[in-house]
């Protein structure tokens, strides 16, 4: 069905577009201004005079090559293991006949109700037990699964036809080849959404990396900004944006990579929710 106003709905989308993007043009804008000028009233939209040297400047003066590095180890690490483990037990809970797996389910959708700082000091002493505290480790593998993540997972792959998985068994498949060779081809924009939210969810993590991290060369992006914003007064504000904009760069580009899986994967689970 057509639209009655078509004009008045793209000018409202484009008017929802500008002032979801409008403070990362500001962001983009000032970390390539000066200190004065971003500081200038009335504001200018536009610098007067690009100032490109406040990113390589803030990269070298933070050593943020080491600082990208653990950020990207720890957050594809743990994205791996989260999109493997909730698309298995996802599969497993939806498909297998498991005793008491009802009960199961309803456990595990029953510990999100759990606030995250309530897990924050059992989870502290035992990384401290295991040997891993100080190490990139204890970012990865305690995280490696999410109750989201599976619930995700289970809820979608309950609209995939059981008929193709008897069709499968019957031309002798097995449960890993009906798995990986049928299953995973068709929840593929699940399998999207899982990798993008788990991925900005692991970039942006700030309270776990200051728990579990305390030597500044293992620091993640987010723990060097908070330090970065700590000494503003000795490192100018533009650099300290332009900062700011190198680490969502990662999150933008696989957001474009992957946008049409994402929001496929995003209608496809709120008309099946």
């Amino acid at each position: 069905m057509k639209a009655k106003h078509p004009i008045l709905l793209q000018v409202f989308m484009w008017s929802l577009t500008i002032i979801f993007l409008m403070p990362i043009y500001w962001l983009f804008v000032s970390s390539v201004k000066t200190d004065k000028e971003i500081t200038q009233f009335p504001p200018t939209f536009w610098p007067n005079e690009f100032h490109w040297e406040n990113f390589p400047q803030i990269w070298e003066r933070l050593d943020f090559t080491q600082t990208f590095a653990n950020s990207i180890f720890v957050t594809v690490s743990a994205t791996i293991l989260i999109t493997i483990f909730a698309t298995m037990a996802g599969y497993a809970l939806s498909k297998k006949h498991i005793f008491g797996k009802n009960v199961l389910f309803m456990i595990l959708v029953g510990t999100m109700t759990v606030p995250p700082p309530a897990l924050l000091l059992p989870l502290y002493f035992i990384i401290i037990k295991l040997g891993m505290y100080d190490s990139l480790i204890s970012l990865i593998i305690p995280f490696g699964v999410t109750v989201f993540g599976v619930f995700f997972m289970k809820q979608y792959i309950d609209d995939v036809p059981d008929e193709l998985l008897e069709a499968a068994r019957i031309d002798g498949c097995g449960e890993f080849r009906i798995f990986f060779q049928v299953v995973l081809p068709v929840i593929k924009p699940a399998i999207t959404t899982i990798v993008i939210i788990e991925f900005v969810n692991n970039w942006n993590s700030f309270t776990m990396p200051l728990v579990l991290l305390q030597s500044e060369e293992k620091f993640t992006l987010p723990l060097k900004l908070a330090m970065l914003s700590s000494e503003s007064v000795a490192i100018p504000w533009s650099q300290v944006l332009a900062a700011n904009l190198l680490t969502i760069v990662p999150v933008v580009v696989l957001f474009i990579v992957l946008q049409r899986f994402f929001i496929k994967g995003i209608m496809d689970g709120a008309v099946k929710g």
